[in-house]
Parts: C-alpha cells; sequence; structure tokens
C-alpha cells in the first residue's frame, strides 16, 4: 500500500521544536526558582514590556511552554502521528496508534464519508503549505491531508481519478 503522511524527517524536525520547548520551560522554571531572572532592558523596551516586569515574562512563558511540551509528547509519542494508506480497492486512515478506520472507495460515500478542500474550514490560503483536503466521518471527525505531505499528489490524482473531488476547487 502506498502512504500518504508525515516522513521521518519532519518528524526530526518537530522533535527538535519540542527539545527547544522542554529546554525553554526548564530553563524559565530554574529562572524562577532561583531568582536568576533578568533581561536586557533594550530587548524589553524594543517588545513593548517595560523594564522589570521579566519576571511576569516568565511566569507567563513558562506555563505556555510547559503546556506546548504535554501536548505535543502526547500527540506525537503517546498517541502516534496518523497517515492514510492505500491503494486501488481501499483506504486505510489511520487516525493514531489506536484507531483504523477502512473503506474500499466504492464504501466511503454511502459510509458517510465526505471529502472538503480545507479552504472551506481555513479561508485565504495565504499559507500554500496548509492547503489540501479533509475528510469528515459520519461521527463528526475531521482528517486532514495537508498539500506538504510526500505523496499526497498522487493520493490526490487517485481522488480524482475515483470521482471524490467533483465540483470541488482542485489543488
Amino acid at each position: 500500500m502506498k502512504r500518504v503522511g508525515p516522513s521521518s524527517w519532519m518528524l526530526a524536525v518537530s522533535v527538535l521544536v519540542w527539545l527547544f520547548a522542554v529546554l525553554c520551560t526548564v530553563y524559565g522554571v530554574w529562572a524562577l526558582v532561583t531568582g536568576q531572572v533578568s533581561s536586557d532592558p533594550a530587548v524589553l523596551e524594543s517588545i513593548g514590556v517595560a523594564p522589570g516586569r521579566e519576571r511576569l515574562i516568565y511566569y507567563l512563558g513558562v506555563p505556555l511552554f510547559g503546556a506546548f511540551v504535554v501536548y505535543f509528547a502526547f500527540h506525537i509519542f503517546f498517541m502516534g502521528t496518523g497517515c492514510i494508506l492505500y491503494d486501488e480497492e481501499m483506504v486505510v486512515f489511520v487516525l493514531n496508534r489506536r484507531e483504523r478506520r477502512s473503506y474500499r472507495w466504492r464504501d466511503l460515500r454511502p459510509g458517510g464519508v465526505t471529502v472538503r478542500s480545507l479552504r472551506e474550514i481555513e479561508p485565504g490560503g495565504a499559507v500554500f503549505l496548509l492547503d489540501g483536503w479533509y475528510f469528515t466521518f459520519s461521527d463528526g471527525r475531521r482528517f486532514p491531508v495537508r498539500a506538504i505531505l510526500p505523496g499526497y499528489g498522487e493520493f490526490v490524482n487517485l481522488l480524482a481519478k475515483k470521482g471524490l473531488l467533483t465540483g470541488q476547487r482542485g489543488v
């Protein structure tokens, strides 16, 4: 089966961003605990923060970065990334490590699965990397397929060949 989903280099870059957020969180906690909170007054002034309010920035930043770290770790390391596996006969939506949904191509529409352009829910299209399609299942859950993903072009061609993209804006 062919695959559409994040590649290993995409996941590696994501993990590096996550590690940076972990370091920022750990440093922020350390700075607050030890009282080593300081910043260059010129930097604070350039972003519109009055000097002497560094502690406030740290108190706001630590929970923000910490929440990102926990959210990302849960979704990537515990739940796993989603992808689509497909061939000429069927498609398998791997939503996460625990949930997969398999359909024959001819059973997608009768099964309550619709295909729509991401521009319907993300209008503007200013960021071409976010362009793509999404599948809506009968229970209301959505699964996006973004143009940046490896294998996207071939998958969209197959969707068009199967008649699932008729009457909608193409890529």
